[in-house]
C-alpha cells in the first residue's frame, strides 16, 4: 500500500494507513479532551439502564444541536466549519466514575475521492489531497465500506484512550445500509452506501473493556469526480460489567440528538445538511450498537 500521508504531511505507512490518517489530529487532541483524568474513580453503585435519568446537552458553540445524557455524564460536543461551509458534529460523554465512554462522530475525518489514472498523471497519489474548487479538499484514497473503515478508523480512536486495542471481530450491516440509503426514499443512481461495525477489546484506564465501533460510508458516482465520505460514525468503550450502560448511553443519545430548527434555518444551502439528516441517520447507529454480538 502507497503510504499515506495525513492533512498535516506526515508520511503513514501500513495497513492501517487510512485510520492513522484522519485520527492523527484526533489522536493528539483526545488526551487533552481527558481532562487529566487517570485511573477510573472508586466504583459506585451503577443504577440500571432502565433506571438511567436523562439530561439535555446543548452544543456549545452555536447551539446547533441538542442531545440527552444519562444525568451526569461529563460531555463536550461542537461544530468543525470546513472552508466549504459545511460543518460536521461531534459528541463525546464519559461516565462520572470514568468506567466507560460513548463517541458520536468525528471532525477531523475528511472527504475523499478515490485514485484515478488522471489524478495519478497530476501527482496526486493516494494519500494526497486533492483540491477540486469552492474550497473542497479531498482526500485519495480507494473507497472504504463501512466495516473496513470501522476497523481501521476505530483502532486510531480507541488508541488515543485504550491500550492494547485489540480486534474482536465484525462484519457488514446489509439492513443498516438499506436503512440509510433509503432515509430520503429510494436512493440516487450510482451511489452506494455500505456499513458496518467492528468490536475490540483493551484495557481502559487500567482495566480489561470491551469496545465498538460503527460506521457508514457513502460513495457518490454522480458528478464529474467520484467522492467518498462517512455518513455515519460511534461507537463505545466499556470497562466489564458496564457495556450495558454504555449501549443505553449510546442508543439513547444517538435518538435524541435533534437539529435546532433556528439554527439550520441560518445555514445556507447545503452547508447544513449533515446535521438535517442526523434525525434519520443517528437511530440506525443506536439500532446497530443495540443488536451488536456481546
Amino acid at each position: 500500500m502507497n503510504a499515506v500521508r495525513s492533512g498535516r504531511g506526515t508520511p503513514i505507512n501500513g495497513a492501517a494507513g487510512l485510520g492513522l490518517a484522519v485520527c492523527l489530529v484526533l489522536t493528539g487532541c483526545s488526551r487533552q479532551e481527558d481532562g487529566g483524568q487517570g485511573e477510573a474513580q472508586s466504583p459506585a453503585q451503577h443504577p440500571a439502564p432502565d433506571q438511567v435519568h436523562w439530561a439535555p446537552y446543548a452544543e456549545p458553540t452555536e447551539h446547533a444541536f441538542t442531545v440527552e445524557l444519562p444525568e451526569g455524564w461529563p460531555a463536550q460536543g461542537g461544530l468543525r466549519r470546513l472552508t466549504t461551509g459545511e460543518v460536521r458534529p461531534w459528541l463525546r460523554a464519559s461516565a462520572p466514575d470514568g468506567s466507560a465512554e460513548i463517541f458520536i462522530g468525528d471532525p477531523d475525518i475528511p472527504d475523499f475521492t478515490p485514485p484515478t489514472t488522471t489524478l495519478a498523471d497530476a501527482g496526486l497519489i493516494e494519500g494526497r489531497v486533492y483540491m477540486p474548487g469552492e474550497g473542497r479538499a479531498l482526500v485519495v484514497s480507494p473507497f472504504h465500506e463501512g466495516q473496513a473503515f470501522a476497523a481501521e478508523w476505530g483502532r486510531g480512536k480507541l488508541g488515543a484512550h485504550c491500550d492494547q486495542v485489540t480486534p474482536a471481530g465484525g462484519q457488514s450491516l446489509p439492513d443498516a445500509s438499506a436503512a440509510l440509503a433509503g432515509a430520503d426514499g429510494p436512493p440516487p443512481a450510482r451511489t452506494l452506501v455500505k456499513a458496518g461495525e467492528t468490536r475490540f477489546s483493551c484495557q481502559y484506564r487500567g482495566q480489561p473493556a470491551d469496545a465498538y465501533v460503527f460506521a457508514a460510508t457513502a460513495l457518490d458516482s454522480r458528478g464529474p469526480f467520484e467522492v467518498w465520505g462517512v455518513q455515519v460514525v460511534g461507537g463505545l468503550i466499556a470497562q466489564s460489567g458496564r457495556r450495558a450502560i454504555a449501549v443505553g448511553a449510546l442508543s439513547h443519545a444517538a435518538r435524541s440528538f435533534a437539529p435546532d430548527a433556528e439554527w439550520l434555518k441560518r445555514q445556507p444551502g447545503w452547508s447544513g445538511d449533515r446535521i438535517r439528516d442526523t434525525p434519520k441517520a443517528y437511530p440506525v447507529l443506536a439500532a446497530a450498537a443495540e443488536a451488536a454480538p456481546r
